[in-house]
C-alpha cells in the first residue's frame, strides 16, 4: 500500500513536472515569436529616434539659369540666406539661395540646382549644364508660364530633373501667384486638390456693398496686352461685345490707364460690375494673376481658362465662362446680376472668411530640402516633356464662340 502511494505520489510528480515544462515551452514560444519580434521593433523605432540628428546643415540652392534675363530671380541681392527666408515666415530658413557659381568650392556642393525652363537658356554651348553632378544633388525645373510659353526645349532632359517647381498642383513644388488664406485658422485653403472652402453666401447681405452695387454704372472691363493668345481670348470678347459694353484697356484695346495707376484701382471698385480675367492658354491649374489682382476690389471676376477654379478660389467669388454653352448665356446671367444688387453682392460673401496671399515657392523649396525624403529618396522625371505637355492643355474651349 506504501509502494502503491510512493509510486502514485512519483508519477503525479513527473506529471507537474512535465506540465510545467510543457508551460514553460509555450510561455517561450509564445515570447520568442510573438512577444520578441515585437518588443525588438519597437526598440529598433526607440533607437531609431535616439539616434536620429536631424539635417541641421544649410542647404544651398544655386539659380543656375536666368528669370526672364534676371539673374538674381527677382531677389534683393546675388546671395541671400537665413535671414531673407526669415523676412518672409519660412516655418524653415536654414537655406541660401544664390546665383554665384563660386560660392562654394564645386558646382557639386550645392544642394539644389534651380532651371528656368519658361524661356531658352543662353549660357555657351559649352555650358548648357554642369559637367559635373552629384548624386544627391537636386535639379529643379521651375516655370510659371503655360506650355503654350515654354520656349526651353525638353526633349533633352530625359532623367534630368529631380523636381518640378511650377503652378500645376501635381508638381513637387506648387509655385502659383496667390493663394486663399482662413482669417480664423491662418490655414491656406487653397489652391489644392480637395480644398474645404466654408459656405455662406445664400444668406449673406451688406448694406453698404449693396450702395456700392448701385452706384456702379458700367458693365465689364478688361486690361490686356498680349493680343492673338493662344485661347482665342481676343474673339470671345468680341462676341461679348456684341451683346454687352466692354471697355478693353491697354495694346488690345482702344482705352489706356497706366499701370499702377491708383485710378485704374478705384475705378473697378466705383465704376464696374465685372472684370474680365482671362487667361492666354486654357491649360491645367493655370490661373494667373489677373483673377487675384481683381478680388481685391470689389468687382466680380469673369474668369476663362482650362482650370478647375473651385480648386483654387472659394464658391461664389467668381463667374466662370466655361460653365456656359454660349455667349447669350453667359451674358444673360450678367445682366441678371447687374440688375439685382442683392444677388450681386453675394460674390463678397468670402471676404469676411479669407485674404489673399502672395506665395512663397522658395520656403516651400528650403522646407522640402530639409525633409528626410529629400536625402534618403532619389527620384527622376524619366520624360519631363511629356510630363508638361501631354494633356496639359486644350484647344477648344467649352463655351462656343
Amino acid at each position: 500500500m506504501i509502494r502503491r502511494t510512493k509510486r502514485a505520489r512519483l508519477i503525479l510528480c513527473v506529471s507537474i513536472g512535465s506540465l510545467s515544462l510543457l508551460l514553460l515551452l509555450v510561455v517561450l514560444f509564445v515570447h520568442t515569436q510573438c512577444l520578441r519580434p515585437s518588443i525588438s521593433y519597437y526598440r529598433i523605432l526607440e533607437d531609431s529616434i535616439r539616434n536620429h540628428h536631424p539635417d541641421d546643415r544649410s542647404k544651398y540652392i544655386l539659380l543656375y539659369t536666368n528669370f526672364f534675363g534676371n539673374r538674381n530671380w527677382n531677389l534683393q541681392a546675388e546671395t541671400v540666406g537665413p535671414d531673407f527666408f526669415r523676412s518672409i515666415q519660412c516655418p524653415v530658413t536654414d537655406c541660401v539661395l544664390t546665383n554665384n557659381r563660386e560660392l562654394l568650392a564645386s558646382i557639386s556642393d550645392y544642394d539644389a540646382l534651380l532651371f528656368h525652363i519658361a524661356e531658352a537658356w543662353t549660357y555657351s554651348l559649352f555650358e548648357k549644364v554642369p559637367k559635373i553632378r552629384s548624386p544627391r544633388q537636386i535639379y529643379i525645373a521651375a516655370n510659371m508660364e503655360s506650355p503654350a510659353h515654354t520656349k526651353h526645349l525638353l526633349e533633352g532632359d530625359h532623367d534630368f530633373f529631380n523636381w518640378t517647381m511650377t503652378y500645376r498642383l501635381d508638381s513637387d513644388i506648387i509655385w502659383n501667384y496667390n493663394n486663399f488664406v482662413d482669417i480664423e485658422s491662418g490655414d491656406i485653403v487653397g489652391p489644392a486638390e480637395r480644398p474645404q472652402w466654408r459656405t455662406g453666401w445664400e444668406d449673406y447681405y451688406n448694406e453698404t456693398l449693396y450702395e456700392l452695387a448701385l452706384g456702379k454704372t458700367k458693365m465689364a472691363v478688361q486690361f490686356v496686352s498680349h493680343c492673338g493668345a493662344h485661347s482665342r481670348r481676343d474673339e470671345l470678347v468680341q462676341e461679348i461685345q456684341r451683346l454687352m459694353e466692354v471697355d478693353v484697356y491697354g495694346k488690345c484695346g482702344t482705352l489706356e490707364c497706366p499701370r499702377g495707376s491708383p485710378r485704374c484701382a478705384q475705378m473697378l471698385t466705383g465704376e464696374y460690375r465685372f472684370y474680365f480675367a482671362f487667361e492666354n492658354s486654357l491649360c491645367r491649374d493655370y490661373i494667373t494673376e489677373k483673377m487675384y489682382n481683381s478680388m481685391e476690389s470689389y468687382i466680380i471676376p469673369v474668369v476663362f481658362g482650362g482650370a478647375d477654379y473651385a480648386k483654387f478660389a472659394p464658391p461664389r467669388s467668381y463667374v466662370d465662362v466655361q460653365q456656359f454653352g454660349t455667349v447669350r448665356k453667359l451674358v444673360d446671367y450678367l445682366d441678371y446680376l447687374a440688375t439685382n444688387p442683392r444677388e450681386y453682392i453675394k460674390y463678397f460673401w468670402w471676404k469676411e472668411h479669407y485674404r489673399i496671399s502672395g506665395d512663397q515657392p522658395f520656403c516651400q523649396l528650403c522646407r522640402k530640402l530639409h525633409e528626410i525624403g529629400a536625402r534618403e529618396r532619389t527620384q527622376y522625371y524619366r520624360n519631363i516633356k511629356q510630363w508638361w505637355f501631354d494633356g496639359s492643355c486644350q484647344k477648344d474651349a467649352k463655351i462656343k464662340f
